[in-house]
């Protein structure tokens, strides 16, 4: 008898048996290698063909089996959270934007899966991405939570998969007032500076912790706007003091940035292949290959808190400081610079910064520490 395509089968086993006929299925399996396999599993045995027939017959009833579908037609995490973003805006309840905002933030952890076949994506794969966010609030782990667990009820009522593997998953964050970012202490930043060049990417922490960059500016700087020989930067984001702000670089990592000039790419910093680097990507990566082989255990927003302190320690004009960490405004020509607070009479008013300042201040930021 000729059954469907992907329906399964029924076969009679050699030898004597009490019970020769077996029903199987097969299924796709991925290989550690990214490669996928065809296997086949064994599901019930009878005495007789037509008991076989009929569980085979109950077991495709009503429901697409996932190991029957063919695998170019089931989605990537990536592609599920689009399917799953479609659909619940379709409805009348569907999420504002800024909570969309959220949502789009937390699928950014979730980066190390996207490109895997749910499917091929286990309970343990989806852990570990929440796992290294468990010193975020209980606001973002929410938003991690609520998108994988969407996700997959979308998946199953789409019969994509047939169990909810998120059910078992621990969801840890940041209790309210414990302190989320620590700042890297003097001998870490010592170690930073001895293992420059030899350990990949040490360069770009470094040029994190002594620009006061935010994780995100950083990456979006283009080397366009990258003018080495005045000895400052463009860029910023999030507020209007921090965006396009002027960031003086200094004099200890010039040879750090001039290094990533050469490679000629559209952006200041991108990953070995030249592409542009996503916040989440570079933290599920390029970071945390970093702090592995270092032994350090730090999160990207940890170089501006550093910054911050180095500033402090450093007795750093506190207007040079606003200026350089983006919390403080412009004048309209651009070629001066005060602080936008309008509390601050004295401070905000007839206080102003030229570049030459700011790069005089950052400079006071030690490199080496007794």
């Amino acid at each position: 008898m000729k059954l469907p395509n992907g329906y399964g089968s029924v076969i009679k086993l050699k030898g004597k048996r009490r019970k020769p006929w077996a029903v199987r299925t097969s299924y796709l399996e991925e290989q550690p290698d990214g490669t996928v396999k065809r296997k086949r599993k064994y599901l019930a045995y009878f005495a007789e063909q037509k008991h076989a027939l009929s569980y085979l017959a109950e077991y495709n009833n009503g429901s697409v089996i996932p190991e029957h579908q063919k695998y170019s037609n089931v989605p990537t995490f990536a592609e599920l959270f689009d399917k799953w973003k479609s659909y619940r805006n379709s409805l009348k309840s569907k999420p504002t934007a800024a909570t969309w905002k959220n949502y789009n933030i937390a699928f950014n952890f979730y980066a190390p899966i996207h490109h895997k076949k749910i499917i091929s994506i286990k309970a343990q794969d989806i852990q570990d991405c929440i796992t290294a966010q468990n010193n975020k609030s209980r606001t973002t782990i929410g938003a991690m939570r609520t998108v994988v667990k969407g996700m997959w009820d979308y998946a199953i009522i789409n019969e994509y998969v047939q169990t909810d593997i998120t059910q078992r998953l621990v969801y840890e964050y940041a209790e309210s007032g414990t302190p989320i970012h620590t700042r890297f202490t003097d001998s870490e930043i010592s170690k930073l500076w001895d293992a420059l060049w030899t350990i990949n990417n040490v360069d770009i922490i470094l040029i994190y912790i002594y620009t006061g960059c935010r994780p995100v500016e950083l990456l979006e700087i283009k080397s366009e706007d990258v003018h080495i020989e005045e000895r400052y930067m463009i860029g910023g984001v999030k507020t209007e003091a921090g965006r396009n702000r002027i960031i003086p670089i200094h004099e200890a990592i010039v040879p750090l940035i001039e290094y990533r000039l050469a490679q000629k790419r559209p952006y200041l910093i991108t990953n070995k292949y030249g592409n542009h680097y996503t916040r989440a990507v570079y933290h599920n990566s390029n970071w945390n290959t970093v702090m592995k082989k270092m032994q350090f255990n730090h999160a990207p927003h940890d170089c501006r808190y550093t910054f911050a302190s180095l500033a402090d320690n450093a007795n750093m004009n506190e207007i040079c400081k606003k200026l350089i960490m983006g919390h403080a405004l412009a004048n309209k020509n651009n070629t001066a610079f005060k602080t936008g607070d309008a509390g601050d009479i004295t401070s905000g008013v007839y206080t102003e910064k030229t570049i030459a300042d700011l790069i005089a201040e950052v400079n006071k930021l030690p490199v080496k520490f007794v």
